[in-house]
């Protein structure tokens, strides 16, 4: 089991973590700059698939936030 600390990220990857790709990165003319997200309970990880140690940590709520304004374009320029 991972340890958890109030105000430090996860200190270890916990076991049976399944890390996604996401499909839109393999469209890009660059190659290996890929998002991966994986979920946790109440949580999603994202990461950057170059550099797979440091890692985001959302909300369920949030991410989903996030993908519905992307998904409607509605982001600020």
């Amino acid at each position: 089991m991972a340890q958890r600390h109030r105000r430090h990220p996860l200190r270890t990857e916990p076991a049976g973590l399944r890390w996604v790709r996401s499909s839109a990165s393999d469209k890009g003319g660059d190659a290996g700059e890929c998002v991966e997200v994986a979920r946790l309970p109440g949580r999603v990880l994202v990461r950057d698939s170059k550099c797979p140690g440091p890692r985001l940590a959302f909300a369920r709520n949030a991410w989903s936030a996030f993908l519905d304004t992307c998904t409607r374009q509605e982001l600020p320029d």
